[in-house]
């Protein structure tokens, strides 16, 4: 009988395919019209993890607490007319025994196929290459339908190839991550994931020379501090932003103007407890004079903005009885270094929560909803190198979901 997860590996690769295919300049995939094939790749999506949820075994307390969260993304997504975070939600709740390196595996296949793919037919003509400058640079997009999706499967390459070596010597990835930054500045320009990629390298180099578990122990509050820190400031600036603040002001142009526009969304309207669309508001002018409806970066602002201060508490409640739950249990793993490394990119890219790209939140579901179990089931496989945790390491230390 095929077994419940790789349901949700196979609903996780053609789910990555569809947004894939939703940033490209591609009309259409096998004769069919783009948006016509997306629909019918998310409608495969649903019906597998659909299968994967009825095959899970949980308490009932768990099975109560996943249908709110999707019922109330489920609403959000109706009222934002946004629709991401509901496919995070439903990730989440199907996260039953479900593991890091698989996930971490396809996403790293997927990415280096989708920037040889799309990269190749931009440069036979096969399809657009959408040209751009900032500044007076010139960023290609390749195939892509903006620069900053050609940077961010680059980066997405290199985080998933950190996390299926972790615990590794970084050289290896460090190199990747120069090429593929090297290549980045040269064609798509995209700053943000250059600068993510320089977070990643400090976090590789943090993990792999700390052995001791009372330094270890000082880099997890750090870490902690450091995520809280991010969110802290992104709530500060989306709320008081001061263009007459010198440092607000050089933050925002290296930013590219994304402080900005999170503090003009926030004056349009008061928070809303489910989302809004922020349609029947004057649209903002941006790239070239082009009108946006909502345009803000920074996902935790975006989170708020969006989706509504309840979506937000329940994801963020979940992040810290996560982080909660890594640290007491003195985790030093690949699942710990990439919510770490997610949460940082969420600052300048909504793709810091997307669970195309922030995989790791699948833990939310395997660590937390159904925690025991999924411990036990990622247990008998795992390589303890990979944490470097002595081959028997007390109770405190084994985790669950985390490779």
């Amino acid at each position: 009988m095929l077994a419940p997860e790789l349901l949700y590996y196979l609903a996780f690769a053609l789910y990555f395919f569809a947004v894939v295919l939703g940033r490209t300049t591609l009309e259409d995939f096998l004769f069919v019209p783009i948006d016509d094939a997306i629909d019918a790749l998310q409608a495969v999506v649903l019906l597998l993890l659909l299968c994967k949820f009825v095959f899970q075994r949980a308490p009932l307390s768990s099975w109560v607490l996943a249908a709110a969260l999707v019922l109330v993304d489920f609403i959000s997504w109706r009222q934002s007319a946004e629709g991401w975070l509901f496919w995070l939600a439903l990730f989440v709740v199907c996260g039953e025994g479900v593991r890091l390196r698989p996930l971490a595996a396809i996403s790293l296949v997927m990415s280096l196929t989708t920037v040889l793919v799309a990269t190749s037919l931009a440069s036979m003509g096969f399809v657009e290459d959408v040209v751009s400058s900032r500044a007076g640079v010139v960023r290609h997009a390749m195939g892509f339908s903006h620069p900053n999706s050609l940077g961010l499967y680059l980066l997405s390459a290199c985080v998933s190839f950190s996390v299926l070596r972790f615990g590794k010597n970084p050289l290896p990835d460090i190199l990747l991550i120069g090429v593929a930054d090297a290549v980045n500045l040269a064609v798509a320009d995209s700053r943000s994931t250059v600068l993510l990629s320089f977070v990643q390298v400090l976090l590789l180099l943090v993990f792999y020379t700390v052995k001791s578990e009372r330094g270890r122990g000082v880099a997890r509050a750090g870490i902690c501090a450091g995520v809280l820190a991010v969110f802290a400031l992104s709530m500060y600036l989306m709320v008081a932003y001061d263009a007459s603040s010198g440092w607000q002001s050089s933050l925002n142009q290296l930013l590219s103007g994304r402080l900005n526009l999170a503090h003009s969304y926030y004056e349009m309207q008061p928070l809303t407890l489910f989302g809004s669309s922020f349609e029947g508001f004057e649209p903002i002018y941006w790239e070239n004079g082009e009108p946006v409806a909502f345009l803000v970066d920074n996902a935790w602002c975006h989170l708020v903005l969006r989706y509504g201060v309840v979506p937000t508490a329940c994801l963020l409640t979940g992040m810290f009885l996560l982080f909660k739950r890594l640290v007491t249990r003195r985790r030093w793993d690949a699942l710990l270094f990439g919510l770490t490394l997610m949460a940082v990119y969420g600052f300048t890219e909504t793709y810091g929560i997307r669970i195309e790209c922030n995989y790791f939140l699948f833990a939310l579901g395997a660590e937390l909803l159904y925690g025991p179990r999924a411990a036990r089931g990622a247990q008998s496989g795992r390589n303890k190198a990979w944490e470097g945790l002595p081959a028997k390491p007390p109770a405190a230390a084994r985790a669950g979901a985390g490779e």
